[in-house]
């Protein structure tokens, strides 16, 4: 814990970092300090009005302390005291110890940042895990109302729960349960990452009951879609694709090859002979593939791909399906493109 000590007005506070944030301002707004933690600066100058000290009462708390810069603010050093408290002491010291970061802002970022994961071909997911949970039982969740967070907001709410948010205080109807035992809630979300976290403050305004819904954004913009009467469908991949990428995939990995064998400069037909293939069999690859898709289309009757090896022919000649409604231009025997 880090002691700070606030002199303003002839009074004095002396507390401890972390603390809860409703309790914190209410003690600030005792010594006449009714801000937002964001405003009570941690930098002593003269624009301030107040004298602030802080006392670094461990090794974690000097590591801190060394890192903060003329308009930190005490929001930052309390949020960031909070994250650490959460973690095992030994590791969290260590990880700091070991960070570049120069400022608490930088310092907290580096250390809610999730990892990146390695490279790998294994299906990655991305989800919480209970520790020796005793049962699953999962119940419908009703999203009232999404809202998108900046990076860092998101950050502080996955980081730090029992803190009260402005977004779940605003939006308290929203949040309940309804007769069949439904829980209504808000679904707050990263608008960088996409994540997210489904939230029943049930009267508070703290996530209470909460759920991490990874790939939220995605979910809201596919349950707008199928509101609105589409469907963002992916139509399978046809042979010919599979064939047109695997192509392109082989002639990429071996000018990345040759690229470490320090050679520089590279024609696709060259590459593509050392495949024995050429431009005109890739040609007749994407010739293909773009017929086949074309066939797949809603009102399409046939699809014919002419020999290209007759002068003068059309590549794709596509004909649609009669109807009631076509006019006397439309039921022409085809479309040549």
């Amino acid at each position: 814990m880090i002691g700070i000590l606030i002199k303003n007005n002839e009074k004095a506070l002396f507390t401890g970092l972390p603390k809860e944030t409703e309790k914190l301002e209410k003690q600030l707004a005792g010594i006449g300090l009714n801000v937002p933690l964001q405003e009570v600066n941690l930098s002593n100058h003269n624009d301030i009005g107040y004298e602030l000290e802080i006392y670094a009462q461990s090794q974690i708390d000097m590591e801190v302390a060394s890192r903060i810069i003329l308009h930190d603010n005490i929001g930052q050093l309390n949020d960031l005291m909070l994250y650490i408290s959460q973690g095992d002491s030994d590791k969290m010291y260590d990880r700091i110890c070991e960070s570049h970061a120069e400022t608490i802002s930088d310092l907290y970022s580096e250390l809610t940042t999730p990892p990146e994961i390695e490279t790998t071909d294994k299906l990655v997911i991305r989800t919480t895990m209970n520790y020796k949970a005793n049962f699953y039982e999962p119940a419908d969740c009703i999203v009232e109302k999404a809202i998108a967070i900046p990076h860092e907001e998101y950050s502080a709410l996955i980081n730090i729960t029992d803190n009260c948010y402005d977004f779940i205080a605003d939006n308290q109807e929203c949040m309940y349960y309804d007769k069949d035992n439904n829980s209504h809630c808000l679904l707050i979300y990263d608008e960088e990452s996409g994540d997210g976290i489904l939230i029943n403050a049930d009267g508070c305004n703290f996530p209470k009951y909460s759920a991490f819904i990874p790939h939220a954004k995605e979910m809201i913009e596919q349950h707008d879609l199928e509101l609105s009467g589409l469907k963002a469908i992916k139509a399978p991949i046809t042979e010919s694709e599979k064939k047109l990428l695997d192509t392109i995939s082989r002639v990429a990995d071996r000018i990345a090859t040759f690229a470490h064998l320090g050679h520089k400069d590279f024609t696709i037909e060259d590459m593509l002979k050392e495949l024995d293939c050429s431009l005109d069999d890739v040609h007749d690859m994407l010739l293909n593939a773009i017929a086949q898709k074309v066939r797949n289309l809603d009102g399409i009757s046939s699809v014919e791909v002419s020999n290209l090896s007759i002068p003068l022919q059309p590549e794709i000649t596509v004909t649609t399906e009669e109807t009631e409604e076509q006019t006397a231009d439309e039921e022409l025997s085809g479309l040549s493109l």
